[in-house]
């Protein structure tokens, strides 16, 4: 616990920096920057992704129900570890050493936490900290008696036997985590892997094992890792038959040589394989996307079967996932676990280099390929991931769609920010991405497809000269290798007469062409509208610079045609033309929340369905209790929400930004789960709150009393 104070869519993503040609797809990083390359093999396929580092320390609150569903369930998180410490009493201590008050308290805790995140839809594991309950969370007073004190562990024993017992009886799932960080810390001043320790951890395994012959035993949970003691520990464990269920460390340097380092000491041991954990990770400055990003893509290659984020600043109950939610809102950490947990399907073979971690995955089912990029050591400038391997399925007209976007370590983070959306050719299944990295802090996403969930203010559609959406009539040549000119190639022409045409859908166009001292004058028209005359001369060379935008257009496909006119300034040298390339912008398309997104919050007496088929998703939150109410906070000009209508649905009430409310009937004679019950009118652009009610009552014709919210589309 280490405190230092109190529907199939292509995708292919990188978190961090991934994929595609090595153009300068964002701006030049300093000189001083280092720069990297990466490499991703999507073709080299391996094992099932397990979200080993989706795990948290004291990340619920006291009774577990904190924080809602829709802040911890697209984490997909797998591990909890807690057992109430520093809630008032002190535990087994605090009771005088038997079981009062203090002791239920943080068992009743416990309980209720396990019971939550060990059940569907979560089925994740719960790390049970016995010495939490006993008292040991470095509040505990001087004159404190420890087990086995003076050799005597009668009183330990029978703490032990009573939560063994306490715990069985619940019926919670729990694996036993004996004893926090038993290595000269304020949780155990006895001495690291001293006598009185195994008198303790024996007492203690032995007495659990009687209770209940089917306990996970979870240990040593040393503060850190270090081969000798854990070497030593396993010897002796080995030697009393005390060897834990699952082996265990906190923190250490890199989780992919310390658990290789671990499952070679239990060979050497003569010891059968073990689960390994990393129950703590991330000291205080260390908790930001970079780091994180970096620390998962080490576990991810690693055997490492969980691992929990660590808590420094808000222990122990106050259910802000360590830190990961600032005031009930996402933040950079959050976003970071929320991109993570779309690695889906099968890792791929990923190779790091320096500071810079990757892991990356693909999804054939989820039309998805998703790649992890971390930063240890803060480390700036350009990152280049060299892609191979890119499946077919990725790739349309020889090109696939690329969009980066940046994780910032910003607490509240309304989601990514999108820098850009770029078509890339894609030869022979391999492409490469220049990402570069502005703030070392700070994570990135890489996308291959449609872009995964939560990214905000997107950037034009930037598409090569050089690419099949430009077709060029006679007289036209290519030059490659223009180090000035984005992906390097220049399509140009000094003729007079001579055609090109770019086909584009969007809203407006902008055009990129060479103004230099030898450029002569084009015309450019969309749809066969007038055509305006653009003079490419320039005193200085601008190699990439926007020569023309077009005016607003109406949503659709249009064709730009541009004609060298074989005329130029009066101070101009030639009549060459030379395009570089067109940036796009794209009409405003909704983006969906799931009912599960963390925009959603939920007040009481609402329940949560999974595995529903007809759904977005296949997630229901519903309530048929009246006066329940939940919110929707989006960033956006209008929602649609979406609900079931079915014959047992009630009236809904719908509001604003603390305006009027608005009816919704749910009433239908024949179900649709997941279609729009309500769309609000046009809004202001900005944030907004969207509360529903439920009034009680219903349609006559209706046989029940349920709500049940199935998604948002939110128009930017």
């Amino acid at each position: 616990m280490s405190r230092a104070a109190p529907p199939s869519r292509i995708i292919a993503v990188l978190l961090l920096g991934i994929c595609s040609i090595a153009v300068p797809l964002l701006a030049t990083p300093s000189a001083e920057a280092a720069d990297t390359t990466v490499d991703v093999d999507f073709s080299a396929v391996g094992k099932t992704p397990t979200f080993a580092g989706s795990g948290f320390l004291y990340g619920l609150n006291q009774d577990g129900s904190g924080p809602a569903d829709s802040l911890l369930q697209p984490l997909h998180p797998t591990l909890f570890r807690g057992g109430g410490a520093r809630i008032a009493g002190h535990g087994w201590i605090g009771d005088g050493y038997t079981a009062g008050s203090g002791y239920q308290v943080r068992l009743n805790s416990a309980v209720g936490q396990a019971r939550r995140v060990t059940a569907a839809p979560y089925n994740a594991t719960y790390h049970l900290l016995v010495s939490d309950i006993w008292g040991a969370d470095t509040e505990q007073p001087s004159n404190t008696v420890y087990p086995c004190d003076n050799g005597d562990c009668t009183n330990w024993r029978a703490f032990v036997n009573r939560l063994a017992t306490d715990v069985k009886a619940s019926g919670a799932r729990v694996r036993y985590d004996i004893w926090n960080e038993p290595d000269g810390t304020g949780f155990w001043p006895r001495g690291v892997n001293s006598a009185q320790y195994f008198q303790m951890w024996n007492t203690a395994v032995t007495q659990i094992r009687q209770v209940d012959p089917s306990a996970v035993i979870v240990g040593p949970s040393y503060s850190g890792y270090n081969h000798a003691w854990l070497d030593a520990w396993v010897a002796r464990t080995k030697a009393d038959g005390t060897l834990p269920n699952v082996l265990n460390w906190h923190f250490g340097n890199d989780p992919l040589a310390d658990s290789a380092d671990a499952a070679a000491i239990l060979s050497a041991r003569g010891v059968a394989a073990l689960p390994l954990t990393i129950d703590e990770y991330l000291f205080s400055g260390q908790q930001q996307p970079g780091y994180l990003a970096w620390f998962l893509s080490r576990l991810a290659a690693s055997n490492v079967s969980a691992a929990a984020h660590a808590i420094w600043s808000d222990c122990c109950v106050a259910g802000t996932l360590d830190s990961v939610l600032w005031n009930g809102q996402p933040t950079g950490q959050w976003w970071t676990y929320r991109a993570y947990a779309q690695m889906t399907g099968n890792l791929v073979a990923a190779t790091g280099s320096g500071p810079i971690g990757v892991a990356a995955s693909i999804d054939r089912n989820a039309g998805r390929a998703v790649a992890l990029l971390g930063n240890q050591t803060g480390q700036t400038g350009t990152t280049t991931v060299a892609v191979r391997g890119v499946p077919s399925w990725l790739v349309t007209n020889g090109r696939a769609r690329v969009t980066v976007a940046r994780i910032a370590n910003q607490s509240p983070l309304t989601g990514p920010a999108v820098v850009s959306s770029v078509d890339v050719t894609v030869t022979g299944g391999t492409l490469n991405v220049a990402v570069p990295m502005t703030s070392g802090s700070d994570a990135y996403t890489v996308t291959l497809g449609t872009p995964l969930d939560g990214g905000t203010t997107g950037g034009p559609l930037i598409v090569d000269a050089n690419s099949p959406d430009f077709s060029y009539g006679a007289n036209w040549g290519v030059t490659t290798g223009v180090p000035d000119m984005f992906n390097g190639t220049a399509n140009w022409s000094h003729v007079a007469g001579a055609t090109a045409t770019f086909r584009f859908t969007g809203t407006q166009v902008a055009l990129r062409a060479v103004r230099d001292v030898d450029q002569g004058r084009m015309t450019v028209a969309v749809d066969g509208g007038n055509p305006v005359t653009v003079d490419n001369y320039a005193a200085t060379r601008n190699a990439s610079g926007v020569v023309w935008t077009s005016a607003v257009l109406a949503s659709g496909p249009h064709t730009l045609t541009i004609v060298n006119t074989g005329q130029r300034n009066p101070s101009s040298t030639g009549t060459n033309i030379a395009l570089d390339r067109a940036d796009v912008t794209q009409a405003a398309t909704a983006s969906t929340y799931d009912g599960t997104d963390a925009r959603f919050a939920y007040g009481s007496g609402w329940g949560l369905t999974t595995g529903v088929p007809d759904m977005f998703n296949g997630t229901a939150n519903w309530s048929f209790t009246a006066g329940s109410t939940a919110t929707f906070t989006f960033t956006g000009t209008r929602v649609a929400l979406h609900a079931v209508r079915d014959a047992d649905q009630q009236i809904m009430a719908l509001s604003l930004d603390g305006g009027a409310e608005t009816l919704v009937d749910n009433y239908a004679a024949a179900r649709n789960a997941s279609g729009v019950a309500w769309t609000s009118p046009a809004l202001a652009a900005g944030s907004h709150t969207l509360r529903i009610r439920l009034t009680g009552t219903k349609n006559a014709a209706s046989s029940g009393w349920n709500v049940a919210i199935d998604s948002a589309d939110v128009t930017p």
